[in-house]
């Protein structure tokens, strides 16, 4: 293996650092935004959100890798909670010599890097690792299936047709019927988005919802900076729906953040049609996919994978490697979420 140094780089981030990292990002054939100090910049005034980046060099100081994670503090019925996550996993140089070794490399300055108390590290995939899952094992990391589904539109004409009919006459309704899709236009917008997203995270999904900063970060630099894009639904100036929508470049539109008031005005479909808007944007500014994130564990029933297989892509098992670094804490965990989401199906 050639000489290869890991190097930790803390934020606030110096110009030339964005530079070197954006660059060396951009040449990589697969790399997507969660790999980029864009995304990192959205946690920027976020409470509880610290980003840990690593950058693997070689022996002229040009970058071989970058790992980019963030470090979530929250509490679990008052019990700290720490957890590191690698969103979209960690990129290394597409013509190193030693790809093998540079993950390695990376995978060991991690594992020193994790803060103490820290209950476990989730890689969440956006490609494929099976040449190197023995690297990740070796470090002590446990593979997790966790299914994404991927809609090629290259061809524009055959997207909404392989849409269920079912949806496709909900979309044509909802529109009819009068509500609009449209991109935020405004802070208030912002803000009314989040009372929606923030009321169905504390209802229905009980999971950890970054705080209002953070939708307003990204609207503030990354939709001004066309790097991605807050969708709404609109009707009769109400937000009704909407799906936050980060770019990879021009080849992918990601679908991250959605909700709806699926229980209200249901002859306007808002969650039908906040998944199509996306789709709909993609379509319409030459992107070559839509990336549904993750859709759950092949061997658990999931409401939401059902929901979007109906708009068609491609299922696809980019799964997730995890790392528990601490048992009790981590089972008193899962066993907290599953405690909120029983409480909120009651």
């Amino acid at each position: 293996m050639a000489e290869i140094t890991i190097r930790t780089i803390k934020a606030p981030f110096p110009g030339e650092t964005v530079t070197k990292w954006t660059d060396f990002i951009q040449q990589q054939p697969h790399w997507n935004f969660f790999q980029t100090a864009d995304f990192l910049s959205l946690f920027d005034h976020c409470q509880n959100y610290q980003p840990l980046v690593l950058f693997a060099e070689n022996s002229d100081n040009e970058l071989a890798g970058v790992l980019v994670a963030i470090i979530i503090s929250e509490r679990i019925y008052g019990i700290p909670f720490k957890r590191l996550l690698i969103q979209g996993g960690p990129i290394i140089s597409n013509t190193a010599p030693d790809k093998a070794g540079i993950l390695s490399a990376l995978l060991k300055t991690l594992k020193l890097q994790i803060p103490g108390k820290t209950v476990f590290v989730e890689i969440r995939n956006l490609n494929q690792w099976t040449e190197e899952a023995a690297i990740f094992r070796e470090h002590g990391f446990v593979w997790h299936d966790h299914l994404n589904d991927i809609l090629p539109i290259q061809l524009k004409n055959k997207v909404f047709p392989a849409i269920k009919p079912a949806k496709q006459r909900q979309i044509r309704r909802g529109i009819e019927n009068g509500a609009i899709i449209r991109p935020a236009s405004s802070i208030g917008e912002i803000e009314n988005f989040y009372l929606l997203l923030h009321d169905l995270y504390k209802k229905k999904v009980r999971k950890p919802l970054p705080p209002l900063a953070f939708f307003i970060n990204f609207y503030q630099k990354t939709q001004q900076e066309n790097k991605g894009v807050i969708l709404l639904v609109i009707y009769k100036e109400e937000v009704i729906g909407g799906m936050v929508c980060p770019f990879s470049g021009n080849n992918t539109v990601h679908e991250w953040y959605i909700c709806s008031l699926q229980d209200r005005l249901k002859h306007l479909y808002p969650g039908v049609l906040a998944t199509w808007a996306g789709i709909d944007f993609a379509l319409r500014n030459n992107f070559r996919y839509f990336d549904f994130m993750g859709i759950g564990s092949p061997q658990k029933p999931y409401g939401v994978r059902n929901f979007k297989t109906k708009f068609g892509g491609e299922i696809i098992n980019f799964g997730r490697w995890q790392l528990i670094n601490n048992e009790l804490r981590y089972f008193i965990g899962i066993l907290g979420y599953k405690l909120l989401k029983g409480w909120s199906k009651s």
